[in-house]
């Protein structure tokens, strides 16, 4: 099986540098400008699947990519980005005057470390690759997905793949928009790509 992620194009949160977590904001001008180009770079590309988090920013992103292949987009609620809880709305110089304990700890051990009122990276981790191993069921040995979810999301379940603690999510780097690709077969992940963002520098116009 093949399965291609998608992060979410940008949002006035992520230009702004808030954490948005599970907050229902729509892309920026910028964002679905990302989302059609990453849509056109995809649109000879076999998807047999479409899913995405049920958070508005993936589901613009995906609905993008759906319509050059005609295809229902199954939203699922266990892609979502993980719950920063209170840290939410918040920059990172906001939630470390505000929660100064809760931010030294989450700095020592970053996936492991519970957001204010949240959820941990770990937790996410669990969640992200359950609902990943529920469409891989669902479809035969030979299919490609699709799926657009976050870059929280998508670095949780790289080190779920590579057996690498979740506490080193951090020295991953996500880019908006950006592909990164897995062969699944017998049980065993394999990485083709991470962060390919090679289309936001090319022409993908016919």
């Amino acid at each position: 099986m093949y399965i291609v992620f998608v992060r979410h194009g940008e949002t006035a949160y992520n230009a702004s540098g808030r954490y948005q977590g599970h907050t229902q904001i729509s892309l920026n001008e910028r964002g679905f400008a990302q989302a059609t180009i990453v849509a056109q770079r995809l649109r000879h590309s076999r998807i047999d699947a479409l899913y995405s988090s049920d958070l508005l920013r993936a589901v613009q992103t995906a609905e993008a990519i759906a319509a050059h292949h005609s295809l229902h987009i199954h939203q699922h609620s266990g892609f979502r980005e993980i719950d920063v809880g209170l840290w939410e709305h918040l920059t990172v110089s906001e939630i470390a005057s505000q929660y100064p304990q809760h931010y030294a700890t989450y700095k020592q051990t970053p996936g492991h470390a519970v957001y204010t009122g949240g959820e941990s990276y770990a937790l996410m981790q669990l969640r992200a690759m359950d609902a990943l191993m529920q469409v891989i069921a669902q479809h035969p040995t030979d299919s490609s997905i699709c799926i657009v979810c976050h870059g929280g999301t998508i670095r949780a379940m790289i080190c779920a793949f590579l057996h690498i603690d979740i506490n080193y999510y951090p020295h991953m780097w996500i880019d908006n928009c950006a592909i990164t690709s897995v062969h699944y077969q017998n049980g065993v992940f394999r990485i083709g790509t991470i962060n390919d963002n090679a289309h936001a520098e090319a022409d993908w116009r016919e």
